[in-house]
């Protein structure tokens, strides 16, 4: 971090390395091109002058760059940087782009642009044909639907207001990516100075706190309730969040479902039950919904209609989600890890003594029904334990005893996703992440950002599962991740979702075999294909 000064520098690249290092900007995920050899120069010559600069990490694929800024951000909350090649570059980074904006991940993508000058009116102007095609006619246009915000850099005399600002928006709740294009000849333009922006011009908006009076509407309507479900996506991104929604649920004798994106309630509470709210749906006469995108399918299950519905969300109308029209009788907008505490303090206020003794009756019977589905789920797991290939159940169980609950754990597992979430306990915040996004092409280079900690700070182990070598891209990931090039140890799991009678992903067939009968169904004939496979059997919990 730095004061508010002015600091002298060479070129416009040099200006932007500072920014970043007043930014606390420890990486530049870089896959380097024509345009991007001045900020490599800069950080070079502040290497050699021993200057401090941010680590440029090359990444031979750049969706592997923004998937490394997704890991560091989960861990740290401290948007990087990822650097790319104009226009082709962009539309490289793919998927990943999708995962952090779902996932909520502060990042600033940066690309060249193709030079502004033609025949060398000023350095850095046009040098070979490329730099004609690939300039397209609004670059920002291809990334603006996933961003929060785009911009190109347009003067050096404004760099440190624009950084500034992608920053700003960057890590500012909800935190999501943006993106700034930087043409080569701002960055090779001579300039002797750069404005470092004062700490109050870098201080973030407070996050909400709900209101006073809806809040404690929400906590008569929780203490009168006799069947409270709680719906939670990722709280835990904040540790105090987690301590706070276990305190309420057990008041409440609440069952808890909760997402794959953080661990947001230990997994080991009687409370827990699982990852899906769907069997709870129809019992339940309130719930509460905290920092859920998607809290349930409605085609699978949905609330009666006379269930009460309270909403805790940093992000409560979802604007980015063209159609969202998930009900609710109070919706907060508010940070929840400051809600729920005081949502908490307000629920106890309201009980009576007989509440108290409802709740305690609830919360014992709970308990009990998670302890015997959990007591089973082992003994189900246990059964497995000679089958061959070997069973996920029985697999993931075997890995969650030795796994120690300090490890971080990246879920990617889609068709097996059931599974780890029965089987894998997660007691700590911060130790299970996953993706945010359907994309499934990030987890191996994902780690690699959730391994690279903060300067001087310790490293943990890592683990990882799902289908991280079908989508990603092998060869960068695992250069990336060769001995000694990140210090903490890892592992990944990658199972194959084929069947070993190629009757194709199980994903898939799910999906068409739960639709009304078609003619695929009826042929087991798929398409573009030159055979008919013989029908298969349903898949069995060892599939």
């Amino acid at each position: 971090m730095c004061p508010g000064r002015t600091v002298s520098v060479a070129t416009g690249a040099e200006a932007f390395v500072e920014l970043l290092n007043c930014h606390g900007v420890d990486y530049i995920f870089l896959n380097p091109g024509t345009d991007t050899f001045p900020i490599q120069e800069a950080v070079t010559r502040f290497a050699v002058e021993e200057r401090r600069a941010p680590e440029i990490v090359v990444c031979p694929d750049e969706s592997v760059g923004m998937a490394a800024a997704h890991g560091y951000f989960q861990v740290t909350g401290r948007a990087q940087v990822v650097l790319v090649h104009v226009d082709a570059g962009t539309l490289q980074v793919g998927g990943a782009l999708h995962n952090a904006q779902r996932g909520r991940i502060g990042v600033v993508l940066c690309a060249g642009h193709a030079p502004l000058t033609l025949e060398g009116e000023l350095r850095g102007s046009r040098s070979i044909s490329i730099h004609w095609t690939q300039e397209q006619i609004d670059q920002g246009m291809i990334v603006r639907g996933l961003t929060k915000w785009d911009y190109e850099l347009r003067r050096n005399e404004s760099i440190h207001h624009v950084v500034n600002r992608a920053f700003q928006v960057a890590n500012a709740e909800p935190p999501g990516p943006v993106y700034l294009t930087l043409p080569r000849e701002v960055l090779m333009e001579e300039v002797s100075s750069v404005r470092l922006p004062a700490p109050e011009d870098r201080q973030l908006p407070s996050t909400p706190q709900a209101d006073a009076e809806e809040l404690d509407r929400a906590a008569r309507i929780l203490a009168r309730s006799s069947r409270p479900l709680i719906i939670a996506g990722d709280p835990g991104r904040n540790p105090k969040a987690v301590d706070s929604l276990v305190e309420l649920a057990e008041l409440l004798g609440a069952v808890v479902t909760t997402s794959a994106e953080r661990m947001s309630f230990p997994t080991t509470n009687p409370l827990w039950a699982g990852r899906s709210p769907g069997q709870y749906l129809q019992e339940a006469d309130v719930i509460l919904v905290v920092d859920v995108d998607v809290p349930y399918v409605p085609l699978q299950g949905k609330p009666t209609p006379d269930a009460r519905i309270i909403w805790i969300d940093r992000d409560p109308v979802k604007e980015s989600i063209p159609l969202f029209t998930f009900p609710a009788h109070i919706r907060l907008h508010a940070d929840s890890a400051k809600a729920l505490p005081a949502l908490r303090q307000a629920v106890e206020g309201n009980l009576s003594r007989a509440d108290r003794n409802r709740l305690e009756r609830r919360r014992e019977q709970v308990a009990t029904i998670n302890t015997e589905r959990r007591a089973e789920l082992l003994a189900s797991a246990r059964r497995l334990s000679s089958q061959e290939p070997i069973a996920p159940a029985w697999l993931v169980h075997c890995i969650d005893q030795v796994l120690g609950q300090d490890a971080v754990v990246l879920d990617e597992t889609v068709t097996n996703a059931p599974v780890v979430v029965d089987y894998l306990t997660r007691t700590q915040p911060g130790t299970l992440l996953s993706q945010g996004g359907p994309a499934w092409d990030g987890l191996s280079a994902q780690r690699l950002g959730s391994n690279s900690p903060p300067r001087n700070a310790p490293s943990r182990p890592w683990w990882g599962t799902g289908p991280s070598f079908s989508g990603a891209p092998p060869l960068p990931s695992g250069w990336l991740s060769r001995p000694g090039r990140r210090s903490s140890p890892s592992s990944s799991i990658t199972r194959c979702t084929m069947r070993p009678s190629g009757h194709g992903r199980w994903a898939i067939r799910k999906v068409m075999l739960s639709r009304p009968a078609g003619t695929w169904e009826r042929s087991w004939r798929l398409p573009r294909t030159t055979r008919s496979w013989p029908r298969p059997a349903t898949p069995t919990e060892s599939e």
